[in-house]
């Protein structure tokens, strides 16, 4: 058997390693960017900018609404993604909330700023009895069940980071968090007991917990003992 022979009916040839290795390169990139993006949107989106004092203070005394894209990884959650202003701008180009200038180097909403709804409190759940280290994408995860959440706020200690142990989740829509409270109060009476499950309530009951903990050994438990709508 020559050499192109074994090849042909050996280990995968060079070439298709290549393509695999590249292909998974892209794959990447791609979630990258589609992360970028959606962070960069909600950063500038209704719900966040009628709470973010900063961000819209740099909007309002800027010209004509744009802000240096630098600002942006200045930002601990972008840190974590890029600090890569090329990447960013590359990331929203097409992005219906936000555009950014001819040099790629600035960014603004399409669309002014309309007045705060007037429903927020309705719409907004409180929670207590957090764990230190827990996150907004496991709160989001936790209560993507009862509707669409627009916003979660988890106050946090300057000198170390950590959750002060409450949190406000905002819905979409009252009915949501309606619905919410309704389920962490009063839970189904065939809840499944075993780790993993959703934290326990003011009844001590468990909830289903369906989605997966992204830190199991610290928050797969954790008591809600006042659970209500602000």
């Amino acid at each position: 058997m020559d050499a192109q022979e074994e090849g042909d009916n050996g280990a995968a040839k060079p070439d298709d390693s290549n393509k695999e290795t590249e292909k998974k390169k892209r794959s990447r990139v791609k979630q990258l960017l589609s992360d970028i993006k959606r962070q960069v949107e909600f950063w500038f989106g209704d719900v966040n900018l009628h709470k973010d004092r900063f961000l819209k203070k740099l909007i309002d005394e800027s010209d004509n609404g744009y802000v240096d894209i630098s600002v942006l990884t200045s930002f601990s959650r972008m840190k974590k993604l890029t600090t890569d202003t090329k990447l960013i701008a590359r990331a929203i180009k097409n992005s219906s909330v936000v555009q950014i200038n001819l040099e790629g180097t600035k960014i603004r909403r399409r669309h002014p700023l309309g007045n705060p709804p007037n429903n927020v409190d309705s719409r907004t759940v409180y929670v207590e009895l957090l764990p230190k280290d827990v996150t907004h994408s496991w709160i989001e995860r936790v209560f993507t069940k009862c509707g669409n959440v627009v916003y979660v706020s988890i106050p946090r200690y300057r000198s170390t980071g950590d959750s002060k142990g409450f949190a406000f989740v905002e819905f979409e829509k009252e009915e949501q968090a309606e619905k919410a409270i309704e389920m962490l109060n009063n839970p189904p009476e065939d809840a499944p007991r075993k780790p993993g499950i959703f934290p326990k309530t003011l009844n001590r009951k468990p909830i289903p917990f369906s989605v997966d903990n992204p830190q199991p050994s610290k928050c797969s438990m954790f008591s809600f003992p006042n659970i209500h709508s602000s």
